[in-house]
């Protein structure tokens, strides 16, 4: 009976040279991901922060973007993840505001229902209202004042 193992046999060098191709093509090394921080608002007793950030991960093939939003001690940066409140793919304009130490506001003109976001991180409730784009209806010009003649003095 011959066994395939056998160091006589050809199969071996193949075999063993497949298994070494598949390790070193399943532990590439990382890619690296930074973090840049686009604003930073202090709760309002200023021991924590909202911190709005954009996530870029070098993909091997393009590039991955999000926007983040992350609650922490005020004295703490992002360090290297998501965000522990929201994660939209893309890059869009964010804005967090403080309504009171327990409630914090993130805003957008963006539909945030499709972003990966909790309600409540650490004892702050969270609220997504929509905002509506105000530059669509613009105010009305002011009405002349009735001190002005028709000639334009006064």
């Amino acid at each position: 009976m011959r066994v395939w193992w056998n160091s006589r046999n050809r199969l071996t060098p193949w075999l063993l040279a497949g298994l070494l191709g598949l390790f070193l093509a399943c532990s590439r090394p990382s890619v690296p991901c930074t973090n840049a921080v686009s604003s930073e608002e202090i709760s309002p007793s200023g021991k924590f922060k909202a911190v709005i950030f954009h996530r870029s991960c070098q993909e091997w093939v393009g590039s991955t973007l999000t926007t983040n939003v992350s609650i922490l001690p005020a004295n703490q940066s992002p360090g290297d993840g998501n965000g522990n409140v929201m994660s939209y793919k893309g890059d869009v304009g964010v804005r967090a505001g403080w309504l009171s130490e327990q409630r914090l506001a993130i805003y957008s003109f963006a539909d945030l229902n499709g972003a990966t976001r909790l309600d409540t991180v650490g004892g702050v409730t969270i609220e997504y209202p929509h905002m509506v784009d105000a530059d669509i209806v613009r105010p009305a010009p002011p009405a002349p004042s009735p001190s002005a003649s028709a000639d334009g003095s006064k």
